[in-house]
């Protein structure tokens, strides 16, 4: 048996393993995450009625160095976004298929187990990859 075999056999064994302990964990913590929700609840309320005006005025303050930052910025980004947009389409290809070896190999390492699960991922990511030859709506 291979490295490879006796590692991908070992994450199976720890999937299949810490299933039912998160589970567990989860059903054992829920007690205390609700009684920790009750106590911090008036203390989150008030924090956030503190912070609202502070968190105003940082915005106000704020807000016309921001315009003029996006007015000297402006062009330079439309510059990097036009330079950038041929290695974008030479980098989807190569992502597509660095994906869909890392999905192979998963599934393998996973004995099919979660296929349907990285068969929805990988279409997803496919997708968002090969949108007309864009990245999130952009060439």
């Amino acid at each position: 048996m291979s490295v490879v075999d006796k590692f991908k056999d070992m994450m199976g064994q720890a999937i299949d393993r810490a299933g039912p302990l998160i589970e567990m964990a989860k059903e054992r913590a829920g007690p205390y995450a609700a009684q920790a929700k009750e106590k911090v609840g008036p203390y989150a309320a008030q924090a956030k009625e503190k912070a609202g005006p502070l968190v105003e005025e940082a915005i106000d303050r704020a807000s016309p160095y921001a315009e003029k930052l996006a007015e000297k910025a402006g062009p330079i980004v439309e510059q990097a976004m036009q330079k950038a947009a041929p290695y974008v389409e030479k980098a989807v290809p190569i992502a597509v298929k660095g994906v869909e070896a890392a999905v192979s190999t998963v599934d393998k390492a996973t004995g099919g187990r979660y296929h349907d699960q990285i068969e929805n991922m990988t279409q997803l990511v496919g997708d968002a990859l090969n949108r007309n030859g864009k990245v999130n709506g952009k060439s």
